[in-house]
């Protein structure tokens, strides 16, 4: 014979009368639907008290809607920020591009060295030493 625990939210309507909601097997999931319920219930209140003309179940719709969606209610009431988007992660593709260019600028290196190597045998006035600065890239 199996066993199996249930959870049962059960509210009660206007009329007072006790009404079972939703079944769950998991008592995390009972408590954030009966907590979403209370959170909407609060809403309902609120439409009514705001004196806007809502009729009773297009309020009860949109309290639950917006109980739902709780997490973009508070980031639009600005009490709470946006999660902040993760940066993606730079492909493998892009780091061998990177690797190419790195060895192409080698070589052009290697060109402008030879270069003044042979410009400097030419002028006779001055040392056959040339000055090279070589830049750090801060990518690499």
């Amino acid at each position: 014979m199996a066993v199996e625990t249930r959870y049962v939210v059960i509210r009660t309507d206007k009329s007072n009368k006790e009404q079972d909601v939703m079944t769950f097997t998991d008592k995390r999931a009972a408590d954030e639907y009966d907590k979403m319920l209370d959170m909407a219930d609060d809403m309902f209140e609120l439409l009514q008290q705001s004196g806007v003309k809502v009729d009773d179940q297009q309020a009860e719709e949109l309290s639950i809607y917006l109980a739902k969606q709780r997490e973009e209610v508070l980031i639009a009431l600005q009490a709470k920020k946006k999660p902040a988007a993760k940066k993606p992660k730079p492909k493998a593709s892009a780091n061998a591009e990177n690797q190419t260019d790195l060895v192409d600028e080698a070589g052009d290196s290697k060109k402008l060295k030879s270069e003044l190597q042979s410009e400097s045998h030419s002028d006779e006035s001055e040392d056959n030493l040339v000055d090279f600065v070589i830049e750090k890239d801060d990518a690499a």
